[in-house]
């Protein structure tokens, strides 16, 4: 479709009003200020939020394959692979090819516990905080809704 016949369908719409109420804007703006907050209060110990957030997916399990990794923290895998080379490197993490086949299987290495528990005190302050900030109602409340937001689209993308 030209530019020219696009701007002749989409003339009259109200896309103020469209960015307002979109979900995906407003959850990708609302996640985009929160890890801004996370990351200024875990900046002392070095670790981004989303390298802590992935550590934690890891040190669940004694080893798990990158699609799971994925999987449990909801990131797609290009991201994931950017961020685990990021950990490798700084031995915070162990990436293995598994044998037999090519799945590749991570886990966290003594060192990335280590650095888990350095980093998990700037987390629980930034946690705590954005909690009470909310207080404690609206925080289950949240939880709750997110959770029911994230299987809703779920269940709307396998359709």
């Amino acid at each position: 479709m030209s530019i020219s016949r696009l701007g002749q369908r989409t003339e009259g719409l109200d896309w103020l009003n469209a960015g307002a109420v979109c979900f995906n804007f407003n959850l990708r703006r609302t996640a985009r200020a929160v890890t801004q907050y996370y990351d200024e209060v875990l900046k002392p110990s070095g670790i981004k939020v989303t390298q802590f957030t992935i550590l934690m997916a890891i040190a669940t399990r004694k080893d798990h394959t990158i699609t799971e990794i994925a999987r449990l923290a909801q990131v797609d895998r290009t991201t994931l692979t950017r961020s685990l080379k990021i950990l490798q490197g700084d031995k915070l993490i162990e990436v293995k090819k598994a044998q037999p086949g090519n799945k590749r299987r991570v886990s966290i290495t003594p060192l990335g516990i280590k650095r888990m528990k350095e980093v998990y005190p700037y987390w629980f302050k930034a946690q705590r905080s954005l909690a009470k900030a909310l207080t404690p109602v609206k925080t289950r409340e949240l939880r709750h809704l997110l959770g029911d937001v994230k299987n809703a689209a779920e269940e709307l993308h396998a359709v």
